[in-house]
């Protein structure tokens, strides 16, 4: 009779689960930071197009607007799992969207927790989480 042994040994099968462990090890950390500054590249873009809302309505009426005239679901910022989106500051002359990170979120751990805000005059801040 002629057996031959095919299939794994349970020392194959173990240094296989101890490579895939090393590689997850290395890889879910970047994977977890790629996905925050995703999150925070989405929220930058939706911050200028509320900025570029908020330059056409003075466009139309000679200034910005006002808060009763003017709230974030006006601009189309609806609250979102990562972050909150607020219009403060608001005068016939200023304006700052502010994205904040909504609490609980892993976007807490992004740019040390940072509002990220833009105004009238193009300031954004924090200037280190802006890429340009």
């Amino acid at each position: 009779m002629n057996h031959s042994n095919r299939g794994f040994t349970l020392i194959e099968l173990m240094i296989v689960v101890v490579v895939i462990g090393i590689i997850a090890t290395v890889a879910y950390p970047s994977y977890r930071n790629y996905m925050r500054e995703a999150r925070r590249a989405e929220a930058q873009a939706v911050l200028l197009d509320a900025q570029i809302k908020q330059e056409r309505y003075r466009a139309y009426n000679n200034s910005y607007a006002t808060s009763a005239q003017l709230t974030a679901e006006s601009l189309g910022l609806n609250s979102a799992d990562y972050y909150t989106f607020t219009v403060t500051n608001v005068t016939s002359s200023t304006y700052t969207i502010n994205a904040a990170p909504a609490s609980g979120s892993d976007q807490v751990n992004d740019c040390g927790g940072a509002t990220l805000t833009v105004n009238q005059s193009n300031t954004k801040t924090p200037a280190s989480c802006w890429k340009d």
